[in-house]
């Protein structure tokens, strides 16, 4: 942990570029968006919400969407730390499961800090409801996207490879997360794909965060019938996500202990 650390502090630019990233795309989604979410919650007006939380959507499913998939830009760094990783296992001084946690909880605090300011950013520009559980919902994307690339950048030689199978990946469940088509929509053929998903439970999160209760304006619970979510448990979600987490990364353990062994075959 102190190693990778110490690596992340050495290369601050790495991070750095990250969060410049994000801070400009939240500020942009803010802006554009700006004061929609007092229209959509306080208007008395049926036409005015209605119109008002329409053009929410697009702002919800980009966070969730987008700001997820710009996960793949860590893929090269992580490139960097594995092949050092496979050096020293092959002279016995690292072991897989150390190198596993370590890496999950060095890269927290950027994660968390990037949930924050991204959540900070679009929620109080566009006015958007539940601060609490928007951060809560991005933070736990955001780890279970960076558990992916984790996975994806094991198993992989190299990291154009690992950023096309990364992309693909996120294509396939942005697709799929009920969004673009809604659930009941879907044909039942890729229904597994709404199911595997993890943004699928991200979205559903955020759409309930910000249409259910009172606080959902005039349209919300017709908006979320539309999507065919009135009912989100939210806990639900926190537990997917969590688990998803924990499956990619015992993923990511797996395929260490197995293909990186450091030795010539």
């Amino acid at each position: 942990l102190t190693r990778i650390t110490h690596q992340s502090v050495k290369n601050p630019y790495i991070y750095m570029v990250r969060v410049v990233m994000y801070i400009a795309l939240s500020f942009m989604v803010g802006t554009m968006y700006s004061g929609v979410g007092t229209a959509a919650r306080e208007s008395q007006d049926i036409e005015e919400s209605l119109n008002a939380a329409q053009k929410l959507l697009p702002c919800l499913y980009y966070v969730q969407a987008f700001l997820v998939f710009m996960s793949v830009a860590v893929l090269p760094f992580f490139l960097e730390q594995r092949d050092v990783f496979r050096r020293e296992r092959a002279n016995g001084d690292i072991t897989c499961l150390p190198y596993v946690v370590a890496n999950f909880f060095a890269g927290l605090p950027c994660i968390a800090f990037i949930a924050l300011i991204s959540t900070a950013l679009v929620t109080q520009l566009a006015d958007l409801n539940g601060f609490g559980g928007f951060f809560l919902n991005l933070l736990l994307s955001l780890v279970v996207a960076e558990s992916l690339m984790h996975l994806i950048g094991a198993a992989q030689p190299h990291y154009i490879i690992g950023m096309a199978l990364g992309a693909g990946a996120y294509g396939m469940f942005m697709l799929c997360e009920g969004y673009m088509v809604p659930k009941d929509d879907i044909p039942d053929g890729w229904l597994w794909g709404y199911h595997l998903a993890f943004h699928t439970y991200s979205f559903k999160w955020f759409m309930h965060n910000q249409f259910s209760g009172e606080d959902g304006g005039l349209v919300g619970g017709a908006i979320l019938k539309r999507f065919g979510i009135e009912d989100v448990d939210t806990t639900e979600c926190i537990v997917v996500l969590l688990v998803y987490a924990l499956v990619l990364e015992i993923g990511f353990f797996a395929v260490l202990k197995i293909f990186h062994t450091g030795k010539r075959h």
